[in-house]
């Protein structure tokens, strides 16, 4: 039966990574936490080493003229990524389970505000980040990726649309185009190195995940994100409110 709900929830998780164009790795966390009653670094380390995966592949393929555009951006942001996931993983160490529970439930929080607040940018006609800023948001997602053992999907795309101004379809393209290779490299050796990984699990989500991914990108490139997002940031806030119970 166990297996089953995992199945769903690759399933699931993946359809909504690709039509919005994030990871889904929150939401995979928070259920293995809540639901299947794991620990919060095994659950973390078990989604993070998922990531390893081209699991976004199909969703890539689906958006490969606005990636292949991208190219030297999802470099910079691939690189430093995964430099920095590493010294993330290691905080993430440093703290007791109950504490870091509780900095889940607030990037949680923080994440789904991030998603409601309304920021327009003039659109950016050359569909380009300047290769610096794509490494100093590479570097600060790798770090918060690797602390909480998400891939910062999350965080890449209103930071893309709001304030760089890409279109929708570049700002999802950029985001899952980084998170194609094993962008978690770093983070993922400490977790091995801690024993916090159920490969059980890794293996069933990423199926279910890869599976789904494409059909949503397919339709995520038709239809509006608004509505989505407002979905999206209230599920997070009941996330993090169970969190915080």
């Amino acid at each position: 039966m166990d297996w089953l709900i995992i199945i769903l929830l690759g399933l699931l998780i993946g359809y909504i990574g690709g039509y919005a164009g994030i990871g889904g790795a929150p939401f995979m966390i928070a259920f293995l936490v809540l639901v299947m009653g794991m620990e919060q670094h095994t659950a973390q380390g078990t989604v993070l080493t998922m990531m390893l995966g081209p699991m976004s592949l199909m969703a890539v393929y689906s958006l490969w003229h606005e990636t292949k555009s991208q190219w030297k951006n999802i470099l910079i942001g691939i690189f430093s990524y995964a430099f920095f996931s590493y010294f993330g993983a290691q905080w993430a160490f440093m703290l007791p389970e109950s504490r870091l529970k509780k900095y889940f439930a607030v990037m949680l929080v923080l994440t789904a505000i991030f998603q409601l607040v309304n920021n327009k940018a003039k659109t950016n006609t050359n569909e380009q980040i300047p290769w610096y800023w794509m490494a100093i948001i590479g570097a600060a997602a790798g770090i918060v990726g690797g602390f909480f053992g998400v891939g910062a999907g999350v965080l890449f795309i209103p930071i893309f649309i709001s304030l760089f101004g890409l279109k929708k379809n570049y700002a999802r393209a950029l985001s899952l185009g980084i998170l194609l290779p094993p962008v978690s490299l770093g983070a993922f050796i400490k977790y091995y190195q801690m024993g916090a990984i159920r490969w059980d699990y890794v293996f069933i989500l990423f199926t279910g995940y890869f599976i789904a991914n494409y059909f949503g990108a397919k339709r995520g490139s038709r239809a509006s994100l608004k509505n989505f997002k407002r979905i999206y940031a209230i599920i997070l806030l009941i996330l993090a409110g169970l969190y915080f119970l």
